[in-house]
């Protein structure tokens, strides 16, 4: 009976482990979102590997959402190396909008998008914005910014992805 249940715990710990490295947080997780032409989709599958990325949840009208942005946006040349996706669950006209008064189109490294499912949202049990998620170029996660960041640290956390 002894030897039962020293297997059985040594089973419960195996699968406790095993567990702990599967860890759906602990990778980029799979969902599509849409581009503003309204038509294009991309899934975050397809993101390609070998390259830091950093996922924005905002909302356009969100003061913290515009603040992060303006701050991002003005040393934006430091992270030519990093994939920037900001993306929203809001209607395209408020994607659109966001995307021309931030020129968006200038930098080919950040995409902007609707996370039409709000899968997104769901899987990081967002409750507010500027939800910002920094993964490695494995597309394992790095590093959760919940609410407006403090812009040296999380400069220095993509930094650190480079």
């Amino acid at each position: 009976m002894k030897g039962l249940i020293t297997s059985i715990g040594a089973w419960l710990c195996l699968c406790f482990l095993e567990g702990c490295k599967q860890d759906p947080m602990a990778r980029m997780p799979e969902f599509s979102f849409r581009l503003p032409d309204s038509t294009t989709i991309i899934s975050t599958r397809n993101i390609p590997d070998n390259t830091p990325v950093v996922m924005i949840h905002f909302e356009a009208d969100c003061s913290d959402c515009q603040q992060t942005t303006d701050s991002l946006l003005q040393v934006m040349d430091q992270f030519k190396n990093v994939r920037f996706y900001f993306l929203t669950m809001e209607p395209f006209n408020k994607v659109t909008i966001f995307k021309n008064y931030y020129h968006m189109d200038k930098y080919p490294n950040v995409v902007i998008g609707q996370d039409y499912d709000q899968i997104g949202y769901s899987f990081y049990k967002l409750r507010g914005t500027p939800l910002i998620a920094l993964y490695d170029r494995k597309k394992n996660l790095a590093g959760i910014f919940k609410g407006k960041p403090i812009s040296a640290q999380l400069n220095n956390a993509i930094k650190e992805l480079q």
